[in-house]
C-alpha cells in the first residue's frame, strides 16, 4: 500500500513526464511545419533533443521511483511505484537506467548547441561554412556514444550497495558530467555573447533569442546537479530527510519538460505556431 507521500510522488512525476512528453510532440511538429531555411542545421539539433526529452519521460513514467538510502546496511534502494513493476524488476531498473542516462546526455546536446553556435559566428576573419543539415546530424549520433556505452557498460541492475564499482562509476559519470558541461558552456557562452555583441542589429536579434534559449536551458542540469548534491548529503550523512531522495527525481523529470517549453516560448519561428508575433 502506497502512503500519502509515496502517492503524491507518484502523480507529480506522473503528470511532468506526460506534460513532457506532449511539449516536446508540438515542439517536433513545430521544427517541421515552421523553420525557415537559416534554421535547418539548428532544427537538428532541436529534433534530436526532444528525442531524448521523450525517451527519457517514457522511461521515468514506466520507472517512477523513489530513492532509499539505508544507513545501518549502507546500501541504496529504488522503490519502483510506475508501471514497470507489473513487468519485472529488470524491466524498472533498465527505464531507471534510461531515464538518468537521457538527462546526463540532454547536457551534452546543450553543450554542442552552444558549441554550434559559437562555431558560425566566430571571426569573421575566418572563412566559415554553417555545418550541414547531414554533418549536423553525424556529429549528434557521434555523440551518443560515450553515453551509450557507459549506459551498457555500467548498466544499474540492482547494485544495492553503493561502493559496488558499478555503481560508482555510473553514479560518477551522472554526477560529474553536468557540473563539468556547465563549467565548458559556461565559458562558451560568454565568448558567443561577445560574437553577438559585434554584429549587426538585425542579425544580433536573431541570434540573441537563440542566446536566450540556451541561456535558460543552462539552469536546467544545474537544477539536477543541486538535486545530486542534495542526495550525496544524505548518503555522507549531512542531511537524513526522504526529501532529497525525492527531489532528484522530480528535478531530472523537469528537464525534459523545460526545453521544448523554452525553445517555444523563445524561438520566433516556433512561437508563431500559438499566433504570437516575432519577426
Amino acid at each position: 500500500m502506497l502512503s500519502t507521500m509515496d502517492m503524491l510522488h507518484a502523480v507529480t512525476l506522473c503528470t511532468l513526464d506526460v506534460t513532457a512528453t506532449a511539449a516536446n510532440f508540438v515542439l517536433i511538429y513545430a521544427i517541421i511545419t515552421s523553420t525557415p531555411p537559416s534554421m535547418r542545421s539548428y532544427s537538428i539539433l532541436l529534433l534530436n533533443n526532444a528525442f531524448v526529452d521523450i525517451l527519457s519521460a517514457f522511461a521515468s513514467v514506466m520507472g517512477i521511483a523513489r530513492l532509499s538510502f539505508l544507513r545501518k546496511s549502507f546500501s541504496q534502494v529504488y522503490v519502483f511505484l510506475g508501471g514497470c513493476s507489473r513487468v519485472g524488476l529488470s524491466f524498472c531498473h533498465l527505464c531507471q537506467t534510461i531515464h538518468i542516462f537521457c538527462v546526463c546526455h540532454s547536457t551534452i546536446i546543450l553543450l554542442h548547441s552552444f558549441c554550434f553556435r559559437l562555431y558560425i559566428l566566430r571571426d569573421k576573419l575566418v572563412q566559415v561554412t554553417i555545418p550541414s543539415a547531414r554533418v549536423t546530424l553525424l556529429i549528434c549520433v557521434c555523440l551518443y556514444g560515450p553515453t551509450v556505452f557507459m549506459m551498457v557498460r555500467c548498466s544499474h541492475k540492482g547494485h544495492s550497495n553503493v561502493l559496488d564499482y558499478h555503481f560508482v562509476i555510473a553514479l560518477s559519470y551522472v554526477v560529474i558530467l553536468s557540473p563539468a558541461a556547465m563549467v565548458m558552456i559556461f565559458f562558451v557562452r560568454l565568448r558567443l555573447i561577445g560574437e553577438i555583441s559585434k554584429m549587426e542589429s538585425g542579425a544580433r536579434d536573431h541570434h540573441s533569442r537563440i542566446a536566450k534559449a540556451l541561456t535558460y536551458q543552462m539552469l536546467l542540469p544545474a537544477g539536477v546537479s543541486l538535486a545530486s548534491a542534495a542526495w550525496l548529503s544524505e548518503v555522507t550523512g549531512l542531511w537524513w530527510n526522504e526529501t532529497p531522495e525525492r527531489l532528484i527525481m522530480t528535478l531530472s523529470s523537469f528537464f525534459a519538460l523545460g526545453s521544448p517549453l523554452i525553445n517555444l516560448t523563445f524561438l520566433p519561428p516556433y512561437r508563431r505556431i500559438f499566433g504570437k508575433g516575432g519577426r
